[in-house]
């Protein structure tokens, strides 16, 4: 009887466990992109708008998203970016009204870093407040020794033009921030010393 109750006990917070794993972690769905829009389209549409409806996007749009903004688009694990010296040096965060994630590229999982809602924090306007995500790009100043801050910001700079496309084509909002508070954002992301957020980028819905 001893060993059944222990048993039943081990099963109830095997459970629990995973139970608060699951409510910790967004599983998204493989990236399928679907829309025949050309490039030329894409880049005729492209626009920062400043504009966004409270819709959520779905968690195949957030996949999709996230795949043209810095995915593995080969099977060697190169990405949809260029980097220098084949050195990936960005993360990338995604805030939700019920937190940040992160982003884990290998499993396309977003795993929850704080329950704080933090999209009013992507720029001194506060445009994200307004808009069901804000992608958010840390990166890491160790990457090149110290010495590669402009291999990061040419990065980064791939990545938004990612984002803007295919904002474009999908007929998403989007505008790319700068005037963040980088402290802020540190500590609600517990960053270490070495990584700090270089962009921040609000997408939507039109309004």
């Amino acid at each position: 009887m001893k060993k059944l109750l222990c048993g039943i006990i081990a099963g109830v917070c095997a459970v629990s466990a995973f139970s608060v794993a699951a409510e910790n972690e967004i599983k998204l769905p493989t990236p399928n992109l679907k829309n025949s829009v050309t490039l030329k389209t894409a880049l005729e549409k492209r626009k920062t708008s400043r504009t966004f409806s409270n819709k959520a996007l779905s968690e195949l749009d957030l996949s999709n998203l996230l795949w043209a903004a810095y995915g593995q688009n080969r099977p060697n694990g190169k990405r949809t970016v260029p980097v220098a010296r084949g050195i990936y040096a960005i993360e990338m965060y995604v805030a939700l009204s019920d937190g940040v994630y992160k982003h884990e590229l290998g499993d396309n999982v977003l795993k929850k870093v704080t329950a704080q809602d933090m999209r009013a924090e992507s720029d001194s306007r506060k445009m994200g407040a307004k808009a069901p995500v804000v992608l958010v790009m840390v990166a890491d100043k160790d990457a090149f020794d110290g010495k590669g801050s402009h291999y990061i910001a040419m990065e980064a700079g791939a990545i938004m033009q990612n984002i803007y496309l295919y904002c474009a084509g999908y007929n998403l909002n989007t505008v790319v921030c700068g005037s963040f508070k980088p402290q802020v954002w540190a500590k609600a992301l517990k960053l270490p010393a070495n990584k700090y957020v270089i962009l921040t980028q609000v997408v939507g819905c039109p309004r």
